[in-house]
């Protein structure tokens, strides 16, 4: 059965279009960026390495909230630089997620898939009409220049009615700072990154720092954690470090953000269980010492009295049996899915 995603399988006359600008974003934790769709600060730009500048470029766990009356909704969106991978599906890369809320849960509608830069697609049709619930998950590893979301003509589409999974700004989002696996490498597409299944679980907004290949605790990166308002930080970077970044960096770079926020909970997450340790001994000592060390850090603070700090070991983040990863890193829906229910026994 073949379902059509083209805006050309309903007439484009009967579509109007608004600016996802007018509707609710979620996931941005800072104000002024270099655009709209951009996750770090543009105050902090001279600071960043050109690496995690240009990643931030990238709309990964950024998320549009609305509500709607319409039989159908389309996604018209622009990707910046049409990035292909040849480990990662382009739905997840550079395509746009629906989800709608039903009695209190949100359940999947669709996927806009991408065909270039510039794209246009009916994610769902033929619905009865009636007042729903939305919310849009943006492209992982493109970025995003321009988003618009179109209805009937004789619809309506605006802000979120029911205060479910809405925008904090009263520190209750949940912060994720970390690697390629933490920016949602390698989804299908972007509702199944591990920060957004929690934001589902939890109808909680989360906040996706992940920079694929520098999740190394740079200390621009502290400093940028600690303007955000979100009192739950979560540390997932391990992947990208090693032991002697973790001896080097993981103290001061946690104690800053203690520092700068208090009453913030910290959650340090240990390297998940690779599959291909289970054969390649030199990489399985590496990260055992590296973990080693993390945990050592954590005991330090448990030893400073700092009780808000919580340590979550990486044995079962992608399950016990190998099959969670897409190359012996990168995680699968079925992996994000592992993870989102194990971070979630910590953070409900």
């Amino acid at each position: 059965m073949c379902f059509g995603n083209t805006v050309s399988g309903q007439s484009a006359g009967k579509i109007k279009y608004t600016d996802a600008r007018e509707l609710m974003l979620l996931g941005k934790g800072f104000d002024v960026t270099e655009s709209y769709y951009s996750r770090l600060p543009l105050s902090g730009k001279d600071g960043f390495r050109k690496e995690l500048w240009s990643l931030a470029r990238n709309s990964a766990g950024l998320a549009v909230r609305f509500s709607s009356n319409s039989t159908s909704i389309a996604v018209r969106w622009t990707v910046m630089t049409n990035m292909s991978m040849n480990h990662m599906p382009a739905t997840g890369i550079k395509g746009v997620d629906l989800y709608s809320l039903d009695n209190g849960k949100w359940y999947f509608m669709g996927t806009a898939r991408p065909t270039d830069k510039e794209n246009n697609a009916v994610v769902i049709k033929n619905m009865t009409a009636k007042q729903r619930e939305y919310i849009a998950y943006l492209p992982l590893y493109d970025g995003t220049e321009s988003l618009s979301f179109g209805v009937d003509s004789l619809s309506t589409i605006g802000m979120p009615q029911e205060k479910v999974l809405l925008k904090s700004d009263d520190g209750g989002a949940i912060l994720f700072y970390g690697t390629s696996i933490t920016q949602g490498g390698c989804a299908s597409r972007p509702g199944m990154a591990y920060t957004a299944i929690l934001g589902r679980m939890l109808q909680r907004e989360t906040i996706n720092l992940g920079f694929s290949g520098n999740g190394r605790m740079d200390k621009s990166m502290a400093e940028a954690i600690c303007k955000v308002s979100a009192q739950t930080v979560v540390l997932d970077c391990l992947p990208n470090t090693n032991a002697q970044i973790v001896r080097d960096s993981a103290y001061n770079f946690i104690r800053m953000i203690l520092d700068a926020k208090p009453g913030v909970k910290i959650y340090m997450v240990e390297n998940p269980v690779f599959p291909t340790l289970r054969f390649d001994q030199k990489t399985a000592a590496e990260l055992s010492e590296e973990n080693i060390e993390w945990r050592s850090v954590y005991q330090k603070l448990k030893k400073e009295r700092f009780r808000n700090v919580y340590f979550i070991s990486g044995a079962k983040l992608a399950g016990c049996d190998g099959e969670g990863t897409v190359d012996g890193v990168h995680m699968t829906d079925l992996g994000f899915l592992r993870y989102a229910e194990e971070f979630a026994k910590f953070l409900r």
